[in-house]
């Protein structure tokens, strides 16, 4: 018998990988994103939660995932 995916066990890995990509492009529309944020957010492997780093601090990063999961559970 198939296993099914519950809806507690949250979007998947694919939806999330979407949802990250989504949010990336919107950030970089946003004329306040320096171009030095830009593009570490471009180097970030879109299949991991956004971190923190040299250009992106950790509450941008905070924000970004956020806004990232709310999309990843929209039906």
């Amino acid at each position: 018998m198939a296993r099914r995916k519950t809806r507690t066990s949250g979007p998947s890995g694919e939806s999330l990988r979407i949802a990250r990509t989504i949010v990336y492009y919107e950030a970089c529309l946003d004329s306040e994103v320096p171009h030095a944020m830009a593009r570490e957010l471009w180097a970030h492997d879109m299949t991991t939660p956004f971190a923190a780093g040299e250009h992106v601090s950790v509450e941008a990063a905070r924000l970004l995932e956020a806004r990232a999961r709310r999309e990843a559970a929209q039906p």
